[in-house]
């Protein structure tokens, strides 16, 4: 049974920040912390003072994708896998798009913003402001960033995808930069460009710094005095363990920093919408981990598969994920939910409303 949701007692947060790690569960954290620091649980991340564990299944599957993982995080509705911020409609009607925490957000004044290392139109960043069928229709995802289903859409955009952006505005006889220019944006490669304008869209097809791009979108999305929430996700799919595990360190360090500026009415979330196939197998203590992993892994015949000190069977698993918070409205995240009571408990902190 869900912790029930109960009102928000003490203050309410200005602002709210949403770090999501993607296929990050709880043995890719424990993992990354030993790879990292030698030592189990020294993540910040492990840290936070409020944590409870949240069920990921979707609607018609026990292993959740991307989409609908994220979709119930953001909206409070359990979809089907590949389904972007849409129900089933009733009685087999057209689906029904469902508004995201973003989006209520947008319409209370606040600003806005999402910042991914993944293409911008994937499933977890198109959550927060698309309503599709399915998470493939990159045109239509990428048309929904700029006319919104509610709302004014996404003050701040920042991820992958630059090429993708140029092939499906090319579609319709224009270009980004136009496109975006119409609707307000300033459109550039560059994050430090969200410092000049309170509407931005930064892509790219390269990796770029993570944290001097969550700085700059925290600075501009800060001079709205009603404040702001903001979406940060960063990959941490282990099917190059290597990559995946840096990535989790590469956010727990960005969300030490920001807890440590980002004030005191600021109500900061950490979770995950799938867990992955990695598991720690073996490893001795007094050496660094990451040295038995690479020996391991240069033994011949040792695959990713079954490398005996972390292995990783390429594939969403159905675990339950760690959900970690700090700030006011923080507490309310205890026991076992599932997926659905993020938003449950995120519209309780700021006292919002449903339509």
């Amino acid at each position: 049974m869900a912790a029930p949701v109960t009102a928000n007692a003490g203050p309410r947060p200005r602002n709210v920040i949403i770090f999501l790690g993607d296929a990050g569960g709880l043995p890719t954290l424990g993992a990354a912390a030993i790879l990292a620091h030698d030592r189990p649980q020294s993540l910040f991340i492990q840290s936070m003072p409020h944590v409870g564990l949240s069920d990921t299944s979707s609607r018609n599957r026990w292993v959740t994708d991307s989409a609908a993982g994220m979709t119930a995080i953001i909206t409070g509705h359990k979809t089907d896998n590949g389904v972007v911020s849409m129900i089933p409609g009733t009685a087999g009607g057209a689906p029904v798009p469902v508004k995201s925490f973003i989006e209520y957000a947008g319409q209370h004044g606040l600003s806005t913003g999402v910042v991914t290392n993944m293409p911008i139109w994937d499933a977890t960043p198109a959550a927060c402001f698309a309503h599709v069928p399915s998470r493939k229709d990159k045109d239509a995802i990428f048309s929904q960033m700029l006319a919104p289903r509610f709302g004014k859409g996404v003050d701040i955009l920042i991820g992958k995808g630059r090429k993708d952006a140029d092939a499906s505005f090319a579609k319709g006889g224009t270009t980004p930069e136009r496109a975006f220019a119409a609707a307000g944006y300033r459109y550039g490669d560059d994050p430090a460009l969200v410092r000049q304008a309170a509407r931005a869209a930064v892509l790219r097809d390269t990796d770029f710094a993570p944290l001097p791009a969550v700085e700059a979108t925290i600075g501009q999305l800060a001079r709205n005095p009603r404040g702001y929430v903001l979406m940060v996700e960063w990959d941490m799919h282990t099917d190059d363990p290597q990559a995946g595990l840096r990535h989790v360190v590469e956010m727990d360090d960005m969300i030490r920093r920001i807890a440590a500026v980002a004030g005191k009415d600021t109500l900061i979330l950490f979770t995950a919408d799938h867990s992955f196939g990695l598991r720690m197998g073996g490893g001795s203590r007094g050496t660094p981990l990451a040295a038995q992993f690479a020996a391991a892994a240069a033994t011949p015949g040792t695959t990713i598969a079954n490398n005996p000190v972390i292995g990783v069977e390429d594939g969403h698993t159905g675990d339950d994920v760690i959900t970690a918070a700090a700030g006011p409205g923080a507490a309310q995240v205890h026991g076992f939910f599932p997926n659905t009571h993020i938003f449950d408990m995120l519209m309780t902190a700021t006292g919002w409303p449903r339509d």
